[in-house]
């Protein structure tokens, strides 16, 4: 089972970091979608498929922060471990509750 600290995070450069991602995630689906079509190019269509989901997450761990539950775990409460967060910033789930969903 890994340990989990309960180091505060960085808010400031987490939101910038975050919206940094947005803005190239949403410039590249915005070069891909005129493409993006499955009888097309699959690639692409693949390709801005991620990207939406990484755009949705993103923007949903924004929110996160605006509201002050950013780093809390949106499934038990926990608080998400900072070395998941500064791995994969926009993490809705501690390690724990990530596995269980990824196991179901």
């Amino acid at each position: 089972m890994p340990i989990e600290t309960t180091e505060p995070v960085p808010l400031a450069g987490v939101q910038r970091a975050l919206e940094r991602q947005l803005e190239e995630r949403l410039a590249v689906l915005q070069e891909l979608e005129p493409f993006a079509l499955p009888s097309v190019d699959p690639v692409a269509y693949q390709s801005a498929a991620s990207h939406r989901i990484a755009i949705e997450q993103i923007t949903a761990a924004l929110n996160r922060i605006s509201h002050g539950t950013y780093g809390s775990c949106t499934r038990c409460g926990a608080q998400i471990a900072a070395a998941r967060l500064e791995v994969l910033p926009y993490a809705a789930a501690c390690f724990e509750c990530q596995s269980h969903a990824e196991a179901a």
